[in-house]
């Protein structure tokens, strides 16, 4: 059902790191109205709150997800919460647009992964969930952007797991030189609004990413410039700096292999610049000098 002043775009997490993103995007469109529901207005595993908020809706952006490895809370907001977002939607005829993650693809290393040839091997809790949310919104028509790394002010992640791995173990592994496909948060969110709002694409799954992956030494010095370049560490070294602890080790497994997503069927379906090199915004990049 249309909205009052047009067709209605919900997007959900619109206080998160993405979902923010995707909402200041949405608010640019013309002709569409726009709105944003965080948890306290429409918690996903209320499915009553959901049905309200989504009313009248005729495109959904679905960026609500826990992000911890809380077995419960990946069951409830993840599975269940996405369930209950996807009947919602359904109700109203609804494109629903499911901010997902390549970790569904479980570790690499991948170099040039098409969605095609993209297992179902995630290996987490987390991962796990959020493939079975997947799973819920194909079964429905709904779309799945799958983006690796995120980049942009208010990272919670990505720098500082970067940051935290070159701490322990003494500079980067092996020169930084494998190669990771790479999104900035705002440019992440204009994608999600265009393939919630736009034509339909061909396909239902997309890695979200620049077509060049960015080696680790070169991610270093985007996010900060202005520190001298960390020196070389072997992986055999930084193996056995951080054995015993699990973050690191984690940050390790992935930031020491390449983790290369195709994007040609992004490229494609959306007016995103994402053919062009990656590339931080200013504030982004005075952010993490400051983090």
């Amino acid at each position: 059902m249309p909205g009052t002043f047009g067709p209605t775009i919900v997007v959900l997490g619109a206080r998160g790191f993405a979902g923010s993103r995707a909402a200041e995007s949405a608010r640019r469109l013309p002709g569409w109205t726009v709105r944003p529901v965080t948890r306290e207005l429409a918690d996903v595993r209320d499915a009553s709150a959901i049905g309200v908020a989504l009313a009248g809706a005729s495109a959904v952006v679905h960026a609500a997800s826990h992000v911890g490895n809380d077995v419960e809370l990946c069951r409830q907001v993840n599975v269940e919460g996405t369930a209950n977002v996807v009947a919602a939607a359904t109700a109203n005829g609804a494109r629903v647009v499911y901010l997902s993650t390549a970790a569904v693809s479980g570790r690499g290393p991948f170099r040039r992964l098409d969605e095609a040839d993209a297992p179902l091997a995630p290996a987490s809790t987390l991962s796990a969930s959020r493939a079975a949310a997947e799973r819920i919104v194909l079964d429905a028509g709904g779309l799945v952007v799958r983006p690796h790394l995120v980049l942009g002010a208010g990272d919670r992640w990505v720098g500082p797991g970067v940051a935290a791995l070159t701490a322990a173990a003494g500079g980067l592994v092996d020169g930084g030189a494998a190669v990771h496909s790479v999104i900035e948060a705002g440019t992440l969110g204009a994608l999600l609004v265009e393939l919630a709002t736009g034509p339909r694409p061909a396909h239902s799954v997309f890695h979200a990413a620049h077509r060049e992956p960015v080696p680790v030494r070169a991610l270093v010095a985007a996010l900060w410039p202005e520190r001298p370049a960390p020196p070389s560490v072997p992986l055999a070294r930084a193996r056995a700096t951080v054995a015993g602890s699990p973050g690191l080790e984690r940050a390790l497994a992935l930031l020491a292999v390449d983790h290369d997503f195709a994007v040609e069927r992004v490229l494609a379906a959306a007016s995103a610049p994402l053919d062009r090199p990656f590339a931080l915004p200013a504030d982004a990049i005075e952010w993490y000098q400051r983090s």
